[in-house]
Formats: structure tokens, C-alpha cells, sequence
């Protein structure tokens, strides 16, 4: 590890204090929680925390010695409930305390068997194979006639150790495993990674790129809102709908193609480096057909939500409390559909990243359920729009933005380095350090999906049907590979 890092060092109490103080308030954000081998015996937990107020952000370490053990704290900051189970499963089991020490990293070592117990209650498997080209996933629903009364989930039957296989290979290399974390995230996790990278390094990027990849990212949540609410309206039995966003989310596919060569947009987000698109050819026809694609998704979505039998499946289903959202630090369209109005592009802002009016999309009056979640996405699918026409105005110019150093500062080279970016789904982050020889030492990747996979059982257990549950799944949009990495 690099000599030089930017956390504080605290003292397991004052660093548990500390955790707690800022998990009760509800004013940060969990961005990592993770251990690293400190010596024989020995680990460091390393905490990194965003206060988005200020566009901020802190890291935190403390030491647990050979033998020494450290209490969760997910009672009090339910955010770290997943995060504490897979630093038990990497260690010796060094947390303790915690309300569910179960395998979660090891699917094979662990064996559902229900919660609700009693007369007419019945244990409903589904998975970890399921039809479609879903991801490996077990579900064991709790069932009472046709109420849900408890939902689990079990993820990682494809755990592929992305952050381990980076380990002693350059910087490059890491940007195509972090396209390869999910396919639908390539951006997003490219972006986050390179951020990481070039912090580490003390150098930025200019705001020409900077401005691509926001640029990028915004083609990424297109194609993705638009497959989202295909699902959604096939899990109300809307065909027709589903078939139209179907084929408005491969148009959007096919664009990406035109346009860089890869769908899904890969190899175009290159550490100090530009996405290779040529912006001043491409643009005009870019925008044309956005805007004919747009026409018809606005055409599509006022058809929905004038259609009862769409609109009463989603409003009242799979709601989540405003308790639940803030406590497990819930990130992306599923926060924003319960009033938080929490964004990478807003919150943690890189210079030249003014907008103009552009917002975040926020449902002021959402109750948290499906149709708030929908409501959020097809405006944000708007903004998204509205946003890429912005920046292909500034991107036309040939030279804009080229100066050398233009991009947000960075602190004087640590060998740590830490990256954001606002996938479709919400917040990714990733944290990095770069060792002498300018290899990856450590990588460590929290990605959205992970942060409100342990939310959906919570919320499809919330006075919610058997028939409820496509809808409810739809409405959060989890990436299974995400979370696996």
C-alpha cells in the first residue's frame, strides 16, 4: 500500500462513535465499508462517507488487532448490514453483534428455510435459475394464502471477484473489468473507476472530458429507463406497451453502436483520455433521431398512465417507508420515488459541470410505491435528453474544453483514489490505490444495486400479493451482476 493515505486514523471506539453519530443523523451517505490485510493477524476497516449537502466527502480507518473483533453497527446504521456480512465472510469473522452473521458471499454455505412459521404459511421458492435471461437468484417467499409475509433474497451464485482479479494489473486493464461489472452500468462503472484512477495519479481530466462522459452516461440511462419500463409494463400485462419500449430501448441500443461502435458504449471512457467519438460529425444526426425516438416515448408513457389497469397495479405496491429509505441509504430512482432528493451529478459536481436549469427529478409527492418509481424515471428519461443536447452544443466545438488540467482538482498524489458516478440505477462508487510500480494494490467497488438490494425484501413484504411481486421487482430495476461483481 501507498505510503501516503488520505483517511484518519481513529481507535475502533472513536470510529464506531463516529459512524454512529453520522448514520443517525440521516445527513450521509455510505459510499464504501470494507477491510483491507493489514498485517499477519491483523485488518484495517476502511469507511468512506459522503455528506452531499456539501459535496464532500470523509474517510475513515481503524485497526482490529490479531484476535480482536468489532461490534456492527447495523442497528444503528442499517446501511452497513450487508457491507458488515462481507467483511465477515473475507476475515476470521471479525464483526460481531451483527442481526444476521449468515454466509453472503458463499450462497452454497447457506440454506433458506423461512421466517413466518404456522398454520396455512408456505415456503415458496423461486430460482436461482428462472426463466428468461435473468440473472442466478434465489427468492424464498413466506406466504399466507396470497400475502407476503416475508421475503429473502440470496445473490452471489456468480460472485467473480472483479475487484481481486484487478489486483497487480495496470490502471487500463481495471477500466475493462469495470466496463465488464454489468453490462447495463459500462459507463457508470468505467466513469467511476477512471475518476478513482486519476485521483489516485493527481492528475484530472480536462473538462472536455469530463463533459463526455457525463454525455455517455446520459445515451446509458436512455436505453436503460427505456428497458426498465418495458418490464414494468409487462409485469401489468400491457404487451403492447412492453413491446414499444422494448423497441425503443434497441433503438437507443443501435445509436450507441453508430455511434462508438459497442452498444453498450464500451471503450469510450479512457483514463485522461477522450471517448474517440467525433462529436462535430455525428451530433446533428445523433440529436435528430433522439428527438423522432423521444416523440414516441412521450406518446407511449401518456398512453400508460392513462390506462387504469397499469396505473392502479403500481400505485399502493411495493411501498417503501421514508424511514426505510434514509436508514438503508437508498440511492438512484428508488430514492428519488420517496421524496430524497440525492445525485452524483448534483451533489458531487466535477468543474464544468454547470447545466443550466437541469435538475434533479425528484417525486415531491411520491409514497414511495411502483408508480412514484416510474414517475421518476420517465422524467428523468426527459432531463436525460434535454442534458445531451446541452453538452452536444458544447461538444461541437472542436477545441472546447481541451486545456490541460481544466477538470476538478485533485488533492497532491496519494496513491488513493476515490471515483462517483450516477448510473441508471443510482450511485456507484469505487475506491482504488495505485502502488510504486503504478499497479492496483487495492480496488473496492459499491455499486447501486448493493445498496437497495437489502430494502426490496422489506418493501415486497409490505401488505403486498403474490401478484404484486413482478410489478415490485420491475419497479426497482436490480442489477444482480452489480451486486455479484
Amino acid at each position: 500500500m501507498s505510503a501516503m493515505i488520505p483517511y484518519q486514523e481513529l481507535s475502533p471506539v472513536e470510529f464506531q462513535e463516529n459512524l454512529a453519530r453520522k448514520g443517525s443523523s440521516g445527513q450521509y451517505e455510505l459510499f464504501h465499508y470494507t477491510v483491507l490485510k493489514e498485517s499477519p493477524g491483523a485488518w484495517s476497516i476502511l469507511a468512506v462517507i459522503g455528506e452531499p449537502k456539501q459535496g464532500t466527502c470523509e474517510w475513515l480507518k481503524t485497526i482490529i488487532p490479531g484476535g480482536g473483533r468489532i461490534d456492527s453497527l447495523a442497528a444503528v446504521w442499517p446501511a452497513l448490514l450487508w457491507p458488515e456480512r462481507e467483511i465477515h465472510d473475507q476475515t476470521d469473522g471479525i464483526i460481531e453483534n451483527h442481526p444476521d452473521l449468515r454466509p453472503l458471499l458463499y450462497p452454497e454455505r447457506v440454506e433458506l428455510r423461512g421466517v413466518a412459521h404456522g398454520s396455512g404459511t408456505f415456503h415458496l421458492p423461486l430460482g436461482p435459475v428462472r426463466s428468461d435471461v435473468t440473472e442466478s437468484l434465489l427468492f424464498l417467499f413466506d406466504i399466507l394464502g396470497e400475502q407476503i409475509m416475508f421475503l429473502e433474497s440470496q445473490l452471489f451464485y456468480k460472485h467473480r471477484q472483479v475487484e481481486v482479479l484487478g489486483r497487480g494489473k495496470k490502471p487500463g486493464y481495471g477500466v475493462l473489468l469495470a466496463e465488464r461489472v454489468a453490462g447495463t452500468s459500462t459507463v457508470a462503472h468505467a466513469v467511476a473507476f477512471t475518476r478513482a484512477i486519476e485521483q489516485a495519479l493527481g492528475r484530472p481530466a480536462t473538462i472536455r472530458q469530463e463533459q463526455e462522459r457525463v454525455l455517455l452516461g446520459e445515451m446509458e440511462r436512455l436505453y436503460n429507463h427505456a428497458g426498465d419500463l418495458a418490464q414494468l409494463a409487462g409485469a401489468t400485462g400491457m404487451t403492447v406497451g412492453q413491446a414499444q419500449f422494448a423497441r425503443i430501448k434497441e433503438e437507443l441500443l443501435r445509436l450507441n453502436a453508430d455511434l462508438c461502435g459497442s452498444r453498450y458504449l464500451r471503450s469510450t471512457v479512457r483514463i485522461h483520455g477522450d471517448s474517440g467519438v467525433n462529436w462535430t460529425q455525428q451530433g446533428g444526426s445523433l440529436l435528430t433521431k433522439l428527438q423522432d425516438i423521444a416523440r414516441r416515448f412521450e406518446q407511449f408513457t401518456s398512453l400508460l398512465k392513462m390506462t387504469p389497469t397499469f396505473v392502479d397495479r403500481l400505485k399502493g405496491t411495493g411501498i417503501i417507508k421514508k424511514e426505510w429509505a434514509r436508514a438503508f441509504d437508498l440511492v438512484g430512482p428508488v430514492a428519488r420515488g420517496n421524496r430524497i432528493g440525492r445525485d452524483v451529478r448534483l451533489n458531487y459536481r466535477h468543474k464544468g459541470s454547470e447545466w443550466g436549469n437541469w435538475s434533479i427529478a425528484v417525486n415531491r409527492q411520491g409514497t414511495g410505491d411502483a408508480f412514484s418509481r416510474f414517475g421518476v424515471r420517465v422524467e428523468e428519461w426527459t432531463q436525460s435528453l434535454h442534458l445531451i443536447q446541452f453538452l452536444l452544443s458544447l461538444l461541437e466545438e472542436p477545441e472546447w474544453g481541451r486545456e490541460s488540467g481544466a477538470g476538478t482538482p485533485c488533492p497532491s498524489p496519494t496513491g488513493w483514489g476515490h471515483g462517483l458516478a450516477e448510473s441508471p440505477r443510482g450511485r456507484t462508487s469505487h475506491i482504488v490505490n495505485i502502488d510504486r510500480e503504478g499497479n492496483i494494490a487495492f480496488w473496492n467497488i459499491r455499486s447501486a444495486s448493493g445498496s437497495n438490494w437489502p430494502v426490496f425484501g422489506l418493501a415486497t413484504a409490505n401488505e403486498n400479493i403474490q401478484t404484486d411481486f413482478p410489478i415490485i421487482e420491475a419497479s426497482f430495476a436490480l442489477s444482480v451482476a452489480s451486486c455479484d461483481r
